[in-house]
């Protein structure tokens, strides 16, 4: 995932994946952070809601947000296919609560889109440097025993 919506999935800001594709795949989900971090996403670190959520997960700076890592994982619920209301029912359910107040401002609800439904995020307390790819992909086993033993580590 490009930066900054992968740090909002492991702050718990963005529980709704936006994407244009769907899967049928179910499960654990590494969230891992592009390389590639284009100005446009760049520029959306110092705007509101980006900058406060950021900020209040400790990155001030987009120039400090990881890339090329693992950072945290999550479990991917369910895939969802947006309609013309998605995008007003998301907002509703922003507002009585049901989802991080501002869920609507970081992804793309529009017709034919896809939200990738997550929950149970846990952040790393170190990234993993892996390189990734584009889609769902197999991490490598040595990877996943050190997301294993990161997460079932106890924290301080």
């Amino acid at each position: 995932m490009t930066q900054p919506w992968a740090m909002l999935v492991a702050l718990g800001e963005n529980t709704i994946e936006t994407r244009s594709w769907r899967t049928s795949y179910r499960g654990p989900l590494a969230i891992h952070t592009a390389k590639a971090f284009p100005k446009e996403a760049r520029a959306l670190c110092d705007q509101e809601p980006y900058r406060r959520v950021l900020a209040r997960g400790g990155y001030s700076r987009a120039h400090d947000l990881p890339r090329g890592t693992v950072i945290a994982l999550a479990q991917l619920d369910d895939v969802i296919a947006f309609t013309r209301t998605s995008l007003r029912e998301t907002r509703a359910r922003s507002a009585r609560g049901l989802l991080p107040a501002h869920e609507a401002d970081f992804g793309d609800f529009s017709p034919g889109r896809f939200g990738f439904v997550l929950s149970h995020v846990q952040r790393l307390s170190t990234p993993i440097r892996v390189k990734g790819m584009l889609g769902l992909w197999d991490v490598p086993a040595a990877v996943q025993r050190t997301l294993m033993s990161d997460v079932s580590a106890p924290r301080a």
